[in-house]
């Protein structure tokens, strides 16, 4: 982790992509014209960004420890980031996010974040020494606020 340029501190999930000609109404059906299953939230997407810009990039999120985290993180290794810092919580399922997206680019999110795949103060205050070593840390300002100002201050100092 160390020489790392930035620090993503924020969300990480799985994000599915549906792409539909129209939305249903209620009790309404409507075919997939395609379907993707991604690295997601706001946290991972920023992170994957800055690594295909060429930043040396780490992130510091939650996901379960199930499945799906496992993919989750082994994605964002083959993107290239350093996910060392991201915990993984028993008992808990990883971040989804399904996204609904019709023909004229209009999008609908339906989320299950568990409170568990947020960070915590003491999640930050743990990854302290990564924070303060990278060269820039950008927080995702979704993650709860003493989180989120716990790790502004970190990297301030």
């Amino acid at each position: 982790m160390a020489g790392l340029d930035a620090m993503v501190v924020g969300q990480v999930a799985r994000d599915i992509v549906l792409l539909v000609d129209e939305v249903p109404g209620a009790s309404g059906t409507a075919p997939v014209r395609c379907r993707r299953e991604l690295l997601g939230g706001k946290g991972a997407n920023q992170a994957v960004g800055l690594a295909q810009l060429g930043v040396r990039v780490g992130l510091l999120g939650a996901v379960g420890q199930d499945e799906v985290g496992d993919r989750l993180l082994g994605r964002a290794r083959s993107d290239g980031i350093d996910v060392s810092p991201v915990l993984r919580r028993e008992g808990t399922p990883s971040a989804l996010i399904v996204d609904v997206v019709d023909a004229r680019g209009h999008w609908r999110y339906l989320e299950d974040i568990p409170a568990e795949t947020l960070l915590t103060e003491a999640d930050v205050a743990g990854a302290e020494d990564a924070l303060r070593a990278a060269q820039a840390v950008v927080v995702q300002l979704q993650q709860p606020l003493p989180a989120a100002l716990a790790a502004a201050r970190c990297a301030r100092a």
